[in-house]
């Protein structure tokens, strides 16, 4: 009687890791692979509104503007441009180098400036967030520090 059973069972087994071996094979293991550079597909003209904010403070100013995205021969790397007619000191800031990765369905930049530091985020439907702050000099004896919020998309 246990012969007879030997081989169903031996059969089972089998079979149970045949199907275990084939549910776990996957050639990508679902890492997605991305034909171009996050620069060259991140890069471009987002319009939008700026948000100031001095720190500390309630006083707050409403702009709209661009965010640039501008890429560079270094994979994985853009120069962030920031403008706004309204807001004159955003001019003063030189084109940020920023690096720029695929995340998801979209993309996230960041840039490790201790004096413009940037993080943003680009959503597949390709609209932007990025905040960042700057200390801008008033006067002799008074520097202020202004934190921006941007939130736009690209056409």
């Amino acid at each position: 009687m246990i012969t007879k059973k030997r081989p169903l069972l031996l059969l089972m087994v089998y079979s149970l890791a045949a199907i275990a071996f084939v549910a776990c094979n996957s050639s990508d293991d679902g890492d997605t692979v991305y034909n171009t550079p996050a620069q060259q597909d991140a890069q471009g003209v987002y319009n939008g509104i700026y948000v100031r904010v001095q720190n500390g403070t309630t006083d707050t100013l409403t702009a709209e503007g661009t965010l640039t995205l501008t890429a560079t021969d270094t994979l994985n790397r853009v120069r962030l441009t920031f403008s706004s007619d309204e807001m004159a000191e955003l001019a003063g800031i030189a084109a940020i180098p920023a690096n720029v990765s695929h995340a998801n369905a979209g993309f996230t930049f960041y840039n490790t400036s201790t004096d413009n530091t940037v993080t943003g985020r680009i959503g597949g439907d390709k609209a932007i967030s990025a905040k960042f702050s700057k200390a801008i000099r008033i006067s002799a004896r008074r520097t202020v520090r202004y934190n921006y919020e941007f939130v736009g998309s690209r056409n």
